[in-house]
């Protein structure tokens, strides 16, 4: 009830509740979504702060140099040092040009290392959390075996394109919705801790799977895109 609840905000991000609804879920609604701005704000404070973190590591390794000769050939600089005395106005602005190639890419070799560096951060930092929010979720719904085999082979890509595409907010509302697509079709007999188990799909395909108490692995999320 609270997420469908939450989606229904205007242009501006105000809540547009149901006049009927009772007060004491108005309240419940409304705490949700004071929660979910506050992580959200921290969320995007510890983004930014590895962003100056990974920025500021590659400034620190590496400053801009521009290598001693500018990038020019043997030939270029011969022929640009023949200039000096034939033609000093024209060593100048071949000088000059050569300079600034040399620290427009000099720049852009910076750049594209800021770039890789805070690419790494947010991919380490996107990896962890997501293992934690993972394991955290199966903690909270032991009835429910998601393994990587489910994730990538049961479960419709359209869940992983919503998450990338932001419909979802964060992960754990990813993983939500996948409980309540498995939810449909999962079928866990009655039996002993260990008995086997069919995840029936929509489609009508299963994949084997352990009832509740199986200890499971932490997933290997580099078989689950990012």
């Amino acid at each position: 009830m609270v997420n469908e609840q939450l989606k229904n905000v205007d242009d501006k991000g105000k809540l547009n509740l149901p006049d009927d609804m009772p007060d004491w879920q108005k309240h419940v609604v409304r705490g949700e979504k004071r929660h979910r701005d506050a992580q959200s704000a921290l969320g995007k404070a510890k983004d930014q702060l590895r962003t100056s973190e990974a920025t500021n590591k590659v400034l620190n390794d590496k400053q801009l140099v521009l290598p001693a000769n500018l990038g020019l050939s043997q030939d270029e600089i011969t022929e640009i040092n023949g200039l000096a005395t034939s033609d000093p106005e024209q060593y100048r602005l071949r000088m000059n040009a050569a300079e600034t190639n040399a620290r427009t890419k000099a720049q852009e070799e910076l750049d594209s290392g800021v770039t890789k560096s805070i690419e790494e951060a947010n991919t380490s930092h996107i990896t962890q959390n997501r293992v934690t929010v993972l394991q955290n979720f199966r903690d909270a719904n032991p009835e429910l075996v998601i393994t990587d085999d489910v994730l990538v082979n049961d479960v419709p890509p359209r869940f992983m394109n919503d998450l990338t595409s932001g419909k979802y907010a964060n992960y754990g509302e990813y993983l939500e919705a996948v409980k309540g697509y498995l939810e449909k079709g999962v079928v866990i007999p009655a039996g002993n801790e260990g008995d086997k188990h069919n995840l029936n799909h929509v489609s009508g395909a299963s994949t084997p799977g352990k009832l509740a108490g199986d200890k499971q692995k932490l997933t290997d999320l580099s078989k689950v895109s990012l």
